[in-house]
């Protein structure tokens, strides 16, 4: 399993977490944390879902799959 597939499934993860708890800051007993905010998980579950995807690609060529991607030509 690559980084970016380990990455992914972990952002998606916390968000699936997230969901119900909307608290991104508390503090107890005087210790304060403070979690990443949803946006910023949304940006890197972005940019690793296009590192996964292009993983994929690369596979299937590899593979002589082809990239996946459809192109048209017009003779």
């Amino acid at each position: 399993m690559s980084h970016a597939t380990t990455m992914l499934a972990a952002i998606e993860s916390v968000l699936e977490g997230r969901i119900t708890a909307d608290v991104e800051q508390y503090t107890i007993a005087g210790r304060s944390i403070t979690k990443i905010p949803i946006e910023e998980l949304l940006k890197f579950r972005s940019l690793y879902r296009s590192e996964v995807n292009a993983e994929k690609a690369a596979d299937r060529i590899a593979r002589g799959e082809g990239s996946g991607h459809k192109i048209k030509v017009r003779f």
